[in-house]
């Protein structure tokens, strides 16, 4: 794998973990209205032709149309299905939310992190070696 590709990589999954920060902080920002169902990303294979704004490649010498999301990873939105609903028909539960948000963090933090030493790798080899 070649180094731009490992940050592109990288960099797909931080907004992945990004928009699925979001989608979760919108299931807790619903926890009192009646009858939501929360909601999550889940992510699609990266080579996922599913992005629906990807433009078809018909002559070699086009543009590749890229992915549709802005450069995001391929993810889709699924209604939570193991949530159980309360009384008012509510699924939303708080510690489940939480929970899904600090296993987020993590993974975007430690992504974050690799994506640091990878670009601090590259700043000191295009240096040559001088720190």
């Amino acid at each position: 794998m070649k180094v731009y590709e490992a940050v592109d990589q990288m960099q797909r999954a931080m907004t992945f973990h990004r928009d699925r920060h979001s989608t979760i902080a919108g299931n807790i920002a619903n926890l009192d209205t009646p009858g939501y169902k929360p909601l999550d990303l889940e992510r699609l294979p990266a080579n996922a032709a599913l992005n629906a704004g990807r433009m078809a490649k018909t002559d070699d010498r086009h543009i590749s149309g890229g992915d549709g999301a802005g450069g995001g990873a391929p993810a889709r939105t699924i209604v939570d299905a193991n949530a159980m609903q309360s009384a008012d028909g509510n699924a939303v539960n708080i510690e489940r939310e939480m929970a899904k948000i600090d296993a987020n963090r993590v993974r975007y933090s430690t992504t974050s992190d690799l994506v640091s030493r990878r670009l601090a790798m590259l700043r000191y080899a295009a240096s040559d070696g001088a720190a």
